[in-house]
Formats: C-alpha cells, structure tokens, sequence
C-alpha cells in the first residue's frame, strides 16, 4: 500500500491541526489581532488541502511504480491497455541509480507529478479507477459513498444524510439516497477546494473583504479531509493488490515485495 504517501499525509495533516489549535488560542484585542488569528485558521485549511493532493499524487506515482516494477520482475504479466498512455519522463528513466534499480521506476513516476496537482476529485477518480477491478461497487467516488455514508466517521454535512436513516432505505429510496449523498459529497470537496484556491490566489478575498472562518468550520474541514483520505488509502491498498494478482497475473510474492501484499481479509465495500 502507499505507506510512505499515507504517512506524509498525516504527518501534513496534523501540522494543519497544530496550526488551528494555535490560532484558538491567539488573543484578538483588535481588529489586527483578529485578521492574524484568521489567517492561522486559513494557513490550516490550506495546509490540509495540500496534504490531501500531495497524498493523492504520492499514491499515484506509487500504482504507476509498482505496475512497472512487477512488470520489470516478471514479464509474463499482462498490462491493461490504459497502462500505454502513461508516460514517463525520458530523462528520470535514462538517469543512473547505482545503489537500486527499482529507484529508477520510482523516481520516473514521481517526476510525472512534477507539474500536475489532484485538486479535482474528477482527475483523482480518472487516474485512480483504471486500477480498480472491473467490478460493481469499487469505483471511485459514486461507487463507493454507500459505504461511506455508513461508516461512524461519517458526518451529515459530506453527505446529506445520516447513517442510520440511510440503513433504514430500501430500493428505490436507498438509489435516491445514494445519488444525493454522492451529489453533495463532491459539492462538499469542491467547496473545501475552491477556498484554498481562494486563500492562494486572492488572499480569501473574492470580493471586497476577506471571507469569514471560523475555528470550527477548519476543524471540519481537516476531519472531513482525513475522512476521504483515509478511507481512500484502504480502498486503493486492497483493491491495487487485485489489479497486480488478478487482472495483471503477477505472483502474490512479487506484489508484496512492492508494498501490496494481500489483504487479511476482503474487507466490506469500501
């Protein structure tokens, strides 16, 4: 699984929550003080954001790693077609790596990140999917926010709904329901997003001030952000062991050498 990605993110992630506990606890005698303090609280959401995509990046270039490199150790695996349009840096992979030959690959597709970001939950279900088993109900995102409705970090504002009246849904209603929830949960992202834009491209002042924050909305905006990352990394660790083994053909040994052993158990989707 992507480790080292996932590690970053919570190191990065919990530098945002240091921030915003410290901006709790900064006096605002004046307007000035005030402006400081929310300024705290926007250095936290915008770190949180781009933890989120640094994660989304880093677990990327590591699919696209682990893909090659178990190629590289056992050729008689069979590559899916999307697997063509990825395209490496020539000069990271010409590049000399003395001390493993693995690092090259690695490096190769950390550097096809160099200039691309995955603000867009779009791009992220566009490059991550491919991946996936060619099964109902593990695509990212629509596919999956049955589950995460009902999952007990879930909260009302990601999805619209809680998960106890979702359970109670059958048929019809429950179809409904999910479509809702995956509706609002990508409206929920987009705003999360569209601030931290703000905050860089105009101070969070789209208009003729800055926008009001508060420490309780950041405060939902990084466990909703741990939220998603978190149950992304677990869906992105069982279901790549799957496209290695069983879509590719390669041996469960050689996908564990990579960082993809299998799963103890075929968890309940996601």
């Amino acid at each position: 699984m992507p480790v080292t990605a996932f590690a970053h993110f919570r190191d990065d992630l919990g530098r945002a929550r240091s921030i915003r506990a410290h901006a709790v606890t900064v006096p605002t005698p004046d307007q000035s003080a005030e402006l400081l303090r929310d300024d705290l609280l926007r250095s936290a959401w915008m770190m949180a954001v781009g933890a989120l995509d640094a994660y989304f990046c880093d677990a990327y270039s590591d699919l696209v790693a682990a893909t090659v490199i178990c190629k590289s150790n056992h050729p008689l695996m069979a590559l899916p077609a999307f697997v063509d349009d990825i395209r490496f840096p020539l000069r990271a992979v010409l590049q000399q790596y003395p001390s493993r030959q693995n690092m090259r690959w690695r490096m190769a597709a950390r550097r096809l990140m160099d200039r691309e970001d995955m603000l867009d939950l779009e791009d992220v279900r566009k490059r991550f999917n491919p991946f996936f088993r060619p099964r109902q109900g593990v695509k990212l995102f629509a596919e999956v926010v049955s589950g995460w409705v009902d999952h007990p970090d879930a909260r009302w504002r990601m999805f619209g709904i809680r998960g106890a009246k979702f359970r109670s849904l059958t048929g019809k209603d429950r179809a409904d329901a999910t479509d809702t929830a995956h509706a609002v949960f990508r409206d929920r992202f987009r705003q999360i997003i569209q601030r931290r834009h703000d905050c860089i491209h105009n101070c969070d002042r789209p208009r003729t001030r800055p926008q009001p924050i508060t420490a309780q909305e950041v405060g939902e905006v990084l466990d909703d952000v741990e939220f998603l990352v978190e149950r992304c990394d677990r869906h992105i660790a069982s279901e790549f062991w799957h496209f290695l083994t069983t879509t590719c053909g390669c041996p469960a040994a050689d996908a564990a050498k990579v960082g993809y052993p299998k799963p103890a158990a075929e968890p309940t989707l996601p």
